[in-house]
């Protein structure tokens, strides 16, 4: 079992941390053989180990220490929740989800330190919602517990834990002994968590998976922070929320027509051309960038980073292939541009340089790379 090193069972709202817009952070005890990778897969459901050390400010190269405590900002995943008897839905719910921590949020949402001073009216503050958020322009008498009263509703986050773990309804039957994944509900996808609020009604412009370049469904990473820039009229009780989706990157590469298609959301943002492996070296499947290196070293034949000679070019983007620790198969650059277009290498895909080096620019360890024939 995970957990939450919170004294509430919840976690901690924040300002800004680490230079990243952080609302929720939740600190987390490192165990035995652990790695960074390893707990960004679990609660970022990526391998954006990078992340997890920016945040931090460690070396993300460097060994992780068992019983030190480290901060995981905006995280897809807060806890796993192993269910003990007794335990119903509602009551897990409210053990992570309750009006007081609401107002907490919006504390931290809108930069209030004093909950006694800091509302006033006319104010335009930042409304957290599972699926987006809202905006609020705050009346006369208002204050943080009315505005939990009206914008908080259990039923939400208790139907966000339903769907993370694939429970049809939220009043479903659980069993002592069954983990359930915690999810973080302002991560949750327009169209798959509701906003049933008697203040405040949602329209939720749902959010499905595009098809590919080749017709395949295709996995975006999940990095991106928490939607922003809904707006409510929320001056009348009858305002409407409108939420946005999360729209994320991946990566899609046809070794057939030896193509890289960048995605956003799902539809295509660019495409590069490449060369990909020799009959059958390419691995296809479902991977992640796992290793960023600029100017690597062609260890095989010791040829530094930056040599002309140097077949690995100027960037190196390494996949999650089994056992490989992202060192054996990657995107990178070419010193043979002329291979381009065709199938020539011994099982990495190889772009032009200078294309090389904007998408090793524009994409974090943890996106998802999909290769496919």
């Amino acid at each position: 079992m995970i957990s939450l090193i919170v004294g509430s069972c919840f976690p901690s709202f924040t300002s800004a941390l680490a230079n990243e817009d952080t609302y929720i952070s939740v600190p987390y005890t490192i165990k035995p053989g652990e790695t960074l990778y390893g707990i960004s897969k679990t609660f970022y459901l990526t391998g954006d180990y990078e992340r997890v050390a920016r945040i931090n400010g460690w070396n993300p190269k460097a060994s992780l220490k068992a019983g030190t405590t480290l901060k995981l900002a905006n995280p897809m995943v807060m806890d796993r929740y192993t269910v003990k008897p007794g335990d119903t839905l509602f009551a897990i719910t409210n053990r992570y989800f309750n009006r007081n921590q609401y107002m907490n949020a919006l504390m931290a949402y809108n930069r209030i330190t004093d909950p006694n001073t800091g509302l006033k009216t006319g104010m335009a503050i930042r409304i957290p919602l599972p699926s987006g958020e809202a905006k609020h322009t705050v009346q006369k008498g208002e204050t943080l517990y009315s505005l939990s009263v009206r914008y908080f509703k259990p039923q939400d986050y208790q139907q966000a834990i339903a769907q993370s773990n694939g429970i049809g309804a939220a009043q479903s039957v659980i069993k002592a002994g069954q983990v359930l994944q915690i999810p973080n509900p302002f991560y949750m996808t327009a169209s798959s968590a509701t906003t049933n609020s008697s203040a405040a009604g949602t329209s939720t412009g749902g959010s499905t998976a595009a098809n590919s370049p080749t017709g395949g469904s295709v996995a975006g990473s999940a990095t991106a922070s928490p939607a922003k820039g809904s707006t409510a009229n929320s001056g009348t009780a009858g305002g409407a929320a409108v939420v946005t989706s999360i729209k994320v990157r991946s990566i899609e590469i046809d070794i057939t027509r030896n193509k890289l298609y960048l995605l956003l959301g799902g539809a295509v943002e660019k495409s590069f051309d490449i060369a990909s492996g020799r009959a059958g070296l390419t691995p296809t499947g479902s991977f992640e960038i796992m290793t960023k290196i600029e100017n690597p070293w062609y260890s095989a034949k010791g040829i530094p980073g930056g040599d002309p000679k140097n077949p690995l070019g100027s960037r190196w983007l390494g996949l999650s292939v089994p056992n490989t620790q992202g060192m054996k198969y990657g995107i990178h650059g070419t010193n043979a541009p002329a291979s381009i277009g065709t199938n020539a290498s011994a099982g990495c895909i190889r772009m032009r340089n200078e294309d090389a080096e904007w998408l090793f620019a524009e994409v974090p360890t943890g996106t998802k790379v999909t290769i496919h024939a």
